[in-house]
């Protein structure tokens, strides 16, 4: 009997998971801001041991401030603006509803945190506050919250869940790397020595929880070039490859780098195993035309 009402509440405890989705979504269809923030509002003290409460009640407030603004006001440095189509003078600018009150990201910053961190194993929270942190400029932070993802895939690989508490869209060895590392690239395109740490300190760490998933390596080969580390990058992307055999951009990134340094006998059979691989891919075409240059 313990058992059955155990279930019985868990089951209980998802419907108004689901119930609240829905309800919210409806709300945010029907364009009533005011419903919206009210039902929110409300939610705050009977949702609190609800996950979703968290995720899809920041997912609202980044979306309303991602929003465009209009205004009268002429535009600040780099920001659009409105020009009448006669005179072609400034009548505006374009920002976005963030922009204009930064309480709203700021919502959704301080349910994602909260969130994230009651429900550790809600990987959707995890990645969904180290956007909000990247976005906000807050890269330290980030970087913080993606390392303690990791931490949770490796203490508790089995507890991991997504949005509703629904299994990952992918198993999490494949998952979690490829989702990490959309975020290392940015930290990366920001082209700073600190940030670049950052990048490293995340591969390091997502190699040490799933060591057979290549895009880390790969990373870590890109990292190198940028301190023309040649051994080191060629080093990364042998790994990455012996990892991730079949996947042609690894393989074109080795080949290539076997090029730069000379190497034309390995870039030759690296350029080859490129086509064979997917002749009709992408990279089949500058790998044939770097094999016609090679073989000359």
């Amino acid at each position: 009997m313990t058992l059955r009402l155990f279930w019985m509440a868990a089951l209980a405890s998802r419907a108004m998971a689901g119930d609240f989705v829905e309800d919210l979504q409806q709300l945010r269809e029907k364009g009533d801001h005011s419903a919206v923030q009210k039902f929110l509002a409300e939610a705050q003290d009977k949702q609190r041991e609800n996950p979703d409460y968290y995720a899809s009640g920041a997912n609202y407030w980044w979306s309303l401030a991602s929003e465009p603004n209009l205004s009268t006001k002429p535009s600040a440095q780099g920001e659009p603006s409105i020009r009448d189509p006669k005179s072609g003078k400034e009548v505006g600018s374009i920002s976005t509803n963030g922009e204009v009150n930064p309480e709203l990201r700021a919502k959704a910053l301080a349910l994602t945190t909260e969130g994230f961190r009651k429900f550790p194993h809600r990987l959707d929270l995890g990645f969904g506050l180290a956007h909000v942190q990247m976005e906000m400029g807050r890269s330290d932070a980030a970087a913080a919250t993606l390392l303690q993802i990791l931490e949770v895939c490796r203490k508790s690989p089995k507890s991991l869940v997504w949005q509703q508490n629904k299994p990952l869209p992918q198993p999490a060895e494949r998952f979690v790397p490829e989702a990490i590392q959309g975020h290392v690239a940015s930290l990366f395109n920001q082209r700073q020595p600190a940030s670049d740490a950052l990048a490293a300190k995340i591969c390091e760490a997502t190699i040490a929880t799933y060591p057979d998933h290549g895009h880390a390596y790969n990373m870590l080969a890109v990292l190198a070039d940028a301190k023309d580390d040649k051994a080191g990058v060629v080093r990364y992307l042998k790994l990455a490859h012996e990892k991730a055999p079949k996947d042609t951009l690894i393989l074109m990134n080795l080949a290539d780098q076997y090029r730069r340094q000379g190497m034309n006998a390995e870039a030759i059979a690296a350029y080859r195993k490129v086509v064979s691989a997917d002749p009709d891919g992408e990279l089949a075409a500058d790998a044939q035309a770097a094999l016609k240059e090679l073989e000359k």
